[in-house]
Protein backbone atom coordinates (compact mmCIF):
# COMPACT_ATOMS: atom_id res chain seq x y z
CA UNK A 1 0.00 0.00 0.00
CA UNK A 2 1.35 3.42 -0.90
CA UNK A 3 1.83 6.09 1.69
CA UNK A 4 0.16 9.42 1.13
CA UNK A 5 2.02 12.68 1.10
CA UNK A 6 0.82 15.44 3.34
CA UNK A 7 -1.52 17.78 1.53
CA UNK A 8 0.53 20.88 2.06
CA UNK A 9 2.29 23.15 -0.37
CA UNK A 10 3.22 26.73 0.24
CA UNK A 11 2.55 29.88 -1.72
CA UNK A 12 3.52 33.45 -1.08
CA UNK A 13 1.53 36.50 -0.44
CA UNK A 14 3.72 39.25 -1.68
CA UNK A 15 3.76 42.21 0.69
CA UNK A 16 6.11 45.05 -0.29
CA UNK A 17 6.74 47.60 2.44
CA UNK A 18 6.94 51.32 1.80
CA UNK A 19 8.71 53.96 3.83
CA UNK A 20 11.64 51.79 4.95
CA UNK A 21 9.51 49.06 6.53
CA UNK A 22 10.63 45.58 5.54
CA UNK A 23 9.47 42.02 6.00
CA UNK A 24 9.06 38.58 4.52
CA UNK A 25 5.95 37.24 2.86
CA UNK A 26 4.01 34.57 4.70
CA UNK A 27 3.04 31.07 3.59
CA UNK A 28 -0.56 30.45 2.69
CA UNK A 29 -2.90 27.96 1.02
CA UNK A 30 -2.51 24.23 0.58
CA UNK A 31 -2.48 22.27 -2.64
CA UNK A 32 -2.94 18.54 -3.12
CA UNK A 33 0.40 17.08 -4.18
CA UNK A 34 0.87 14.03 -6.32
CA UNK A 35 1.80 10.76 -4.62
CA UNK A 36 5.11 9.28 -5.83
CA UNK A 37 5.93 5.60 -5.69
CA UNK A 38 7.46 4.16 -2.55
CA UNK A 39 11.14 3.33 -2.35
CA UNK A 40 11.58 -0.31 -1.39
CA UNK A 41 13.40 -1.15 1.83
CA UNK A 42 16.90 -2.59 1.46
CA UNK A 43 16.62 -6.14 2.86
CA UNK A 44 15.63 -6.08 6.53
CA UNK A 45 16.90 -2.52 7.04
CA UNK A 46 14.13 0.07 7.31
CA UNK A 47 14.69 2.84 4.80
CA UNK A 48 12.80 6.12 4.70
CA UNK A 49 10.89 6.56 1.49
CA UNK A 50 10.76 9.70 -0.63
CA UNK A 51 7.26 10.27 0.75
CA UNK A 52 8.47 9.98 4.36
CA UNK A 53 11.26 12.46 3.69
CA UNK A 54 8.90 14.82 1.92
CA UNK A 55 6.43 14.73 4.81
CA UNK A 56 9.18 15.30 7.35
CA UNK A 57 10.35 18.26 5.28
CA UNK A 58 6.83 19.70 5.34
CA UNK A 59 6.75 19.31 9.14
CA UNK A 60 10.01 21.22 9.40
CA UNK A 61 8.69 23.95 7.13
CA UNK A 62 5.70 24.38 9.42
CA UNK A 63 7.93 24.77 12.48
CA UNK A 64 10.33 27.20 10.79
CA UNK A 65 13.23 24.77 10.46
CA UNK A 66 13.95 25.77 6.87
CA UNK A 67 17.49 24.38 6.62
CA UNK A 68 16.28 21.05 7.98
CA UNK A 69 13.42 21.06 5.50
CA UNK A 70 15.83 21.67 2.63
CA UNK A 71 17.96 18.72 3.76
CA UNK A 72 14.90 16.44 3.77
CA UNK A 73 13.73 17.64 0.37
CA UNK A 74 17.28 17.09 -0.94
CA UNK A 75 17.06 13.44 0.09
CA UNK A 76 13.51 13.07 -1.20
CA UNK A 77 14.64 14.36 -4.60
CA UNK A 78 17.58 11.95 -4.62
CA UNK A 79 15.10 9.09 -4.23
CA UNK A 80 12.49 10.52 -6.60
CA UNK A 81 13.84 13.19 -8.92
CA UNK A 82 10.50 13.54 -10.72
CA UNK A 83 8.48 14.87 -7.80
CA UNK A 84 7.56 18.47 -8.63
CA UNK A 85 6.22 19.12 -5.13
CA UNK A 86 9.56 18.46 -3.46
CA UNK A 87 11.26 20.98 -5.74
CA UNK A 88 8.43 23.42 -5.08
CA UNK A 89 8.66 23.25 -1.30
CA UNK A 90 12.46 23.28 -1.33
CA UNK A 91 12.20 26.47 -3.37
CA UNK A 92 9.85 27.92 -0.77
CA UNK A 93 12.32 27.17 2.04
CA UNK A 94 15.17 28.64 0.04
CA UNK A 95 13.17 31.81 -0.55
CA UNK A 96 12.55 32.20 3.18
CA UNK A 97 16.30 31.96 3.71
CA UNK A 98 16.86 34.66 1.07
CA UNK A 99 18.35 32.33 -1.54
CA UNK A 100 16.15 33.50 -4.40
CA UNK A 101 18.43 32.42 -7.24
CA UNK A 102 18.29 28.79 -6.09
CA UNK A 103 14.57 29.11 -5.40
CA UNK A 104 14.00 30.23 -8.99
CA UNK A 105 15.90 27.17 -10.23
CA UNK A 106 13.73 24.86 -8.11
CA UNK A 107 10.49 26.49 -9.18
CA UNK A 108 11.65 26.20 -12.80
CA UNK A 109 12.25 22.48 -12.33
CA UNK A 110 8.85 22.06 -10.66
CA UNK A 111 7.22 23.74 -13.67
CA UNK A 112 9.17 21.53 -16.07
CA UNK A 113 7.91 18.45 -14.27
CA UNK A 114 4.36 19.79 -13.89
CA UNK A 115 3.72 22.34 -16.67
CA UNK A 116 0.34 23.42 -15.30
CA UNK A 117 1.71 24.14 -11.82
CA UNK A 118 0.12 27.57 -11.32
CA UNK A 119 1.35 28.08 -7.75
CA UNK A 120 4.92 27.46 -8.90
CA UNK A 121 4.52 30.25 -11.46
CA UNK A 122 3.13 32.54 -8.73
CA UNK A 123 5.95 31.80 -6.32
CA UNK A 124 8.62 32.10 -8.99
CA UNK A 125 7.09 35.47 -9.81
CA UNK A 126 7.57 36.47 -6.16
CA UNK A 127 11.22 35.38 -6.27
CA UNK A 128 11.75 37.30 -9.51
CA UNK A 129 10.07 40.33 -7.92
CA UNK A 130 12.32 40.32 -4.84
CA UNK A 131 15.36 39.87 -7.09
CA UNK A 132 14.31 42.97 -9.06
CA UNK A 133 13.42 41.05 -12.22
CA UNK A 134 10.05 42.74 -12.62
CA UNK A 135 9.36 41.84 -16.24
CA UNK A 136 9.99 38.16 -15.55
CA UNK A 137 7.66 38.45 -12.56
CA UNK A 138 4.94 39.94 -14.76
CA UNK A 139 5.33 37.12 -17.31
CA UNK A 140 5.00 34.45 -14.62
CA UNK A 141 1.96 36.14 -13.08
CA UNK A 142 0.32 36.32 -16.49
CA UNK A 143 0.83 32.57 -16.95
CA UNK A 144 -0.46 31.85 -13.44
CA UNK A 145 -3.57 33.89 -14.21
CA UNK A 146 -4.03 32.06 -17.51
CA UNK A 147 -3.96 28.79 -15.61
CA UNK A 148 -6.28 30.11 -12.90
CA UNK A 149 -8.09 33.39 -13.64
CA UNK A 150 -9.29 33.48 -10.01
CA UNK A 151 -5.76 33.61 -8.61
CA UNK A 152 -6.02 36.86 -6.66
CA UNK A 153 -2.42 36.63 -5.43
CA UNK A 154 -1.08 36.62 -9.00
CA UNK A 155 -2.92 39.86 -9.74
CA UNK A 156 -1.36 41.38 -6.60
CA UNK A 157 2.14 40.24 -7.56
CA UNK A 158 1.71 41.56 -11.10
CA UNK A 159 0.45 44.85 -9.73
CA UNK A 160 3.49 45.11 -7.46
CA UNK A 161 5.85 44.50 -10.38
CA UNK A 162 4.11 47.08 -12.56
CA UNK A 163 4.27 49.56 -9.68
CA UNK A 164 8.03 49.09 -9.35
CA UNK A 165 8.39 49.71 -13.09
CA UNK A 166 6.55 53.02 -12.65
CA UNK A 167 3.43 51.82 -14.45
CA UNK A 168 1.12 52.78 -11.61
CA UNK A 169 -2.05 52.68 -13.69
CA UNK A 170 -1.45 49.04 -14.64
CA UNK A 171 -0.69 48.35 -10.99
CA UNK A 172 -4.06 49.81 -9.97
CA UNK A 173 -5.85 47.77 -12.63
CA UNK A 174 -4.32 44.57 -11.26
CA UNK A 175 -5.13 45.42 -7.65
CA UNK A 176 -8.73 46.09 -8.70
CA UNK A 177 -8.87 42.70 -10.43
CA UNK A 178 -7.47 41.08 -7.27
CA UNK A 179 -10.20 42.74 -5.19
CA UNK A 180 -12.86 41.33 -7.51
CA UNK A 181 -11.60 37.85 -6.64
CA UNK A 182 -10.96 38.53 -2.95
CA UNK A 183 -12.57 41.77 -1.72
CA UNK A 184 -11.56 41.18 1.89
CA UNK A 185 -7.81 40.88 1.47
CA UNK A 186 -6.17 43.67 3.51
CA UNK A 187 -2.87 43.30 1.65
CA UNK A 188 -4.49 44.27 -1.65
CA UNK A 189 -5.77 47.54 -0.23
CA UNK A 190 -2.36 48.09 1.35
CA UNK A 191 -0.50 47.60 -1.93
CA UNK A 192 -2.97 49.78 -3.81
CA UNK A 193 -2.41 52.48 -1.19
CA UNK A 194 1.33 52.40 -1.91
CA UNK A 195 0.57 52.91 -5.62
CA UNK A 196 -1.63 55.87 -4.75
CA UNK A 197 1.20 57.28 -2.60
CA UNK A 198 3.56 57.05 -5.52
CA UNK A 199 1.02 58.79 -7.75
CA UNK A 200 0.67 61.59 -5.22
CA UNK A 201 -2.95 60.68 -4.48
CA UNK A 202 -2.45 60.58 -0.74
CA UNK A 203 -6.11 60.97 0.23
CA UNK A 204 -6.94 57.79 -1.69
CA UNK A 205 -3.97 56.11 -0.04
CA UNK A 206 -5.38 57.04 3.37
CA UNK A 207 -8.70 55.45 2.44
CA UNK A 208 -7.01 52.19 1.40
CA UNK A 209 -4.77 52.02 4.47
CA UNK A 210 -7.88 52.56 6.59
CA UNK A 211 -9.66 49.71 4.81
CA UNK A 212 -6.62 47.47 5.39
CA UNK A 213 -6.81 48.24 9.09
CA UNK A 214 -10.56 47.56 9.19
CA UNK A 215 -9.87 44.12 7.77
CA UNK A 216 -6.79 43.45 9.91
CA UNK A 217 -6.55 45.47 13.11
CA UNK A 218 -3.00 44.18 13.73
CA UNK A 219 -1.64 45.34 10.36
CA UNK A 220 1.25 47.39 11.71
CA UNK A 221 2.60 48.43 8.30
CA UNK A 222 -0.77 49.88 7.33
CA UNK A 223 -0.79 52.01 10.49
CA UNK A 224 2.80 53.08 9.86
CA UNK A 225 2.21 54.04 6.24
CA UNK A 226 -1.06 55.78 7.04
CA UNK A 227 0.86 57.73 9.65
CA UNK A 228 3.52 58.79 7.15
CA UNK A 229 0.82 59.71 4.64
CA UNK A 230 -0.98 61.82 7.23
CA UNK A 231 2.27 63.62 7.94
CA UNK A 232 2.67 64.32 4.23
CA UNK A 233 -0.82 65.84 4.24
CA UNK A 234 0.00 67.99 7.24
CA UNK A 235 -2.09 65.95 9.67
CA UNK A 236 0.63 65.76 12.30
CA UNK A 237 -1.34 64.43 15.27
CA UNK A 238 -3.08 61.74 13.22
CA UNK A 239 0.28 60.73 11.78
CA UNK A 240 1.95 60.48 15.18
CA UNK A 241 -0.99 58.51 16.59
CA UNK A 242 -0.81 55.99 13.74
CA UNK A 243 2.93 55.55 14.10
CA UNK A 244 2.58 54.99 17.85
CA UNK A 245 -0.06 52.36 17.14
CA UNK A 246 2.30 50.69 14.66
CA UNK A 247 5.07 50.69 17.28
CA UNK A 248 2.78 49.08 19.85
CA UNK A 249 1.83 46.32 17.42
CA UNK A 250 5.46 45.72 16.43
CA UNK A 251 6.38 45.44 20.10
CA UNK A 252 3.54 42.99 20.80
CA UNK A 253 4.57 40.91 17.79
CA UNK A 254 8.22 40.91 19.02
CA UNK A 255 9.40 42.58 15.82
CA UNK A 256 12.20 44.39 17.58
CA UNK A 257 13.88 46.02 14.58
CA UNK A 258 10.62 47.43 13.20
CA UNK A 259 9.69 48.67 16.69
CA UNK A 260 13.05 50.38 17.13
CA UNK A 261 12.91 51.97 13.67
CA UNK A 262 9.43 53.33 14.34
CA UNK A 263 10.40 54.71 17.74
CA UNK A 264 13.44 56.43 16.19
CA UNK A 265 11.16 58.00 13.57
CA UNK A 266 8.86 59.26 16.33
CA UNK A 267 11.79 60.72 18.24
CA UNK A 268 12.89 62.64 15.14
CA UNK A 269 9.37 63.99 14.78
CA UNK A 270 9.41 65.22 18.35
CA UNK A 271 12.71 66.98 17.73
CA UNK A 272 11.20 68.91 14.81
CA UNK A 273 8.24 70.28 16.76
Amino acid sequence: MQKKKKQLLFAFVCLPFAFSVGGLATAVQAKLPQTPMLIAADGNKQQMSAVDLYNRGVDKLETGNYKGAIADFDQAIQLNSKDADSYYNRAYARSLLGNYSQAIKDYTEAIRLKPGFGDAYSNRAYAYYVAGNYREAIADCTEAIRLNPKNADAYIYRGNAYDELGNHQSALENYNLALKQDPKNPKTYYNRAIAYNRMGENEKAIDDYTQSIRLDAQFAEAYYNRGVTNLRLGNRQEGVDDMRKAANIYQAQKRTQDYNDTMQALEKLQQTQ
